[in-house]
């Protein structure tokens, strides 16, 4: 809710319906065993019952992924799975949450998307890129293109599967020297022993993080 560029965005209107709910009628099409929004905020909340929705309140979170970990935690921690999905990501479908999910994983795993783009559109740091070793495992996640000279890029979706041990440790992670410059959390959990699982595959992904995103978003669901 305390976007700078985009002041109350989960709450964000696309045709009717907000991005919050957008999110949640995505990923509803996967059929979970269980969907909840963890949240710090009475709107988000009451937006999200209000539509038959359920949500957690957590207080205050260092980062999305502690968050989450706080849900759980509150929830009675269910699940052999936890899938984290990102409250500006309206274009969710059920294939992200069937790869994410059907994946074989140890405890100390995470499994994640990325998607491949030309080159020349991955310059943003907004674009969070990453390169993968020869079994699909993360390297590295940087704002910066990644590999140098490539012809294209894998943009990373911002979605995790975690198993119970994975998420707890990620959530407790202590930040790192390479994590706090890049601002990616993603780094502290692989300094801290975490392997990541990347799904590379067509994902129709885009983050909504400024007005002219939001724009977009609705140009593609008035186009549905």
């Amino acid at each position: 809710m305390e976007s700078t560029r985009l002041p109350g965005k989960p709450l964000a209107d696309i045709c009717g319906r907000s991005m919050i709910l957008r999110v949640l009628d995505g990923a509803l099409k996967a059929n979970p065993r269980r969907l909840v929004v963890a949240t710090d905020s009475r709107l988000i909340e009451e937006e999200v019952l209000s539509a038959g929705y359920e949500a957690v309140l957590t207080g205050p979170a260092e980062s999305g992924t502690r968050r989450v970990y706080l849900a759980w935690k509150a929830l009675g921690c269910p699940g052999e799975r936890i899938i984290n999905l990102q409250g500006d990501e309206p274009f969710i479908q059920q294939g992200w949450v069937e790869a994410l999910a059907g994946q074989d994983m140890l405890p100390n795993s995470v499994v994640t998307l990325a998607r491949r783009i030309p080159a020349d559109s991955g310059a943003s740091p907004s674009v969070v890129k990453v390169v993968m070793n020869s079994a699909g495992e993360a390297l590295y996640f940087s704002r910066s293109p990644i590999p140098w000279g490539a012809d294209f890029l894998f943009h990373h979706v911002g979605v995790y599967c975690f198993t119970p041990e994975s998420l707890s440790l990620c959530a407790n992670a202590p930040p790192g020297k390479i994590s706090s410059q890049e601002r990616l959390e993603q780094l502290s959990w692989m300094e801290n022993g975490v392997t990541i699982k990347v799904i590379p595959g067509d994902w129709n992904a885009m983050g909504v993080d400024t007005p002219d995103d939001l724009e977009e978003a609705r140009k593609w669901f008035r186009n549905l």
